[in-house]
């Protein structure tokens, strides 16, 4: 009789605490963390029945690195579905691997981020292929893989600096440009140039430094006009101490400026930008340059390269995240300008379907990556288009986006 009351005892107690274990597990499987921004979302939903195991690429962000024009930023967001343990996720350009790294997964953990910055060594004429590897237990591994192109690709500019005599401004020049450049600078103890190369190459810039040194001949003048206005060459000069007068005042009408003595140039602005039909230059009249390259400041040089670049007028594009997404499943939709745009935009995206207005939501800007996004969900399948609308209610871009069932009903 006491070996029964005894054994009904810690059956009560076994059966009151798998009551609460069960109870918080009941619990915990219905909470949805709240959606933040992009950089740190993370979305937990309801695990399925049967408890599949899988983990899948959910979007590819592509954007441009504004600090550095010949590299781009590639964000990775995977979900996980009851995964657990390593795996491992790596970016390959064509044939050749080109970024990896680790995750740990923790089966009550949905959503990873991984970012990779990656420059300009590889061919954006070739596919990227992102893959992660499959885990235990999963079955579906063909969501372990996305490929994409890119349109990012920066076009190198072809410069020519030429410097009538090597100078401190001549090294801070050089410490400036970022492309591939040709140097024509004069034989030693003389101010003679081989321009041979020069005139069968285009170039994009032509940067003079501390040149002319000595007299130009008018002929000279002529070919080089003729050259840089055929080729759409845009120019950029700096004024130095060895510079001739004479040859410096036939060149001025290049910057827009027209002057006869030296006082008058002393009295022109340390910075002149000039423009016309299609030809750009920019005039640094300041023989101390170099001291503000000296001290990190490099905003007169950077400022005439923007200038003479030629930039497009600015224009935003838009992009999915992924090829197709699921009903009641996130689409990321996301876009950025064509150069640095200082202004914060508004940018509503309105969904149709069959040409009817469904909704619209706001795009919100990571200040951090410097585009424009936001989350859209849509409750039924099929094809819809997402209008891309600024204040002016000008549509920017139309996107299509095709919606399939649910992956549990298929």
């Amino acid at each position: 009789m006491n070996i029964n009351k005894y054994n009904w005892f810690w059956i009560s107690v076994f059966i009151a605490i798998f009551s609460a274990i069960y109870i918080n597990i009941i619990n915990s499987s219905v909470e949805i963390d709240e959606i933040l921004d992009n950089d740190s979302t993370e979305i937990i939903e309801s695990e399925t029945p049967d408890n599949e195991v899988d983990i899948s690429i959910k979007n590819v962000i592509v954007y441009p690195n504004r600090f550095e024009k010949n590299s781009i930023y590639i964000d990775i967001e995977i979900n996980n579905q009851n995964g657990k343990g390593l795996t491992q996720i790596t970016l390959s350009n064509g044939v050749k691997l080109i970024a990896s790294d680790q995750i740990k997964l923790y089966n009550n953990k949905h959503t990873y981020f991984q970012s990779f910055l990656v420059s300009d060594n590889i061919n954006f004429d070739s596919i990227f292929d992102v893959k992660i590897s499959s885990l235990k237990l999963e079955d579906n591994i063909s969501n372990n893989r996305h490929s994409f192109s890119t349109s990012l690709k920066s076009e190198k500019l072809n410069v020519a600096l030429i410097s009538g005599s090597l100078n401190y401004n001549s090294k801070a020049i050089i410490s400036q440009i970022d492309n591939d450049f040709d140097h024509f600078f004069p034989t030693i103890g003389t101010h003679q140039h081989d321009f041979e190369n020069f005139w069968f190459k285009r170039y994009d810039i032509v940067i003079f430094d501390n040149f002319p040194a000595i007299p130009i001949s008018d002929r000279w003048f002529n070919l080089f006009i003729k050259k840089i206005y055929s080729e759409n060459t845009s120019l950029i000069a700096l004024t130095g101490d060895n510079q001739n007068l004479e040859s410096f005042i036939k060149i001025a009408p290049l910057f827009g400026l027209d002057f006869s003595i030296e006082n008058e140039l002393q009295n022109i602005s340390k910075k002149t930008f000039f423009s016309k039909n299609h030809f750009k230059s920019v005039l640094i009249n300041d023989k101390s340059f170099y001291q503000y390259i000296l001290s990190g400041d490099n905003t007169y040089f950077q400022e005439a390269i923007r200038w003479v670049s030629k930039n497009k007028d600015l224009s935003y594009k838009f992009f999915l995240g992924n090829d197709n997404y699921y009903v009641n499943e996130s689409v990321f939709i996301y876009g950025f300008a064509n150069r640095t745009d200082k202004e914060k935009r508004e940018f509503i995206a309105h969904i149709y379907k069959d040409g009817i207005y469904i909704k619209e939501q706001k795009l919100y800007l990571n200040p951090i990556s410097d585009y424009y996004f936001n989350h859209i969900e849509i409750a039924e399948s099929g094809l819809y288009d997402i209008k891309i609308i600024d204040k002016e209610n000008i549509t920017i871009e139309t996107i299509n986006v095709n919606i399939l069932e649910e992956l549990i009903k298929l």
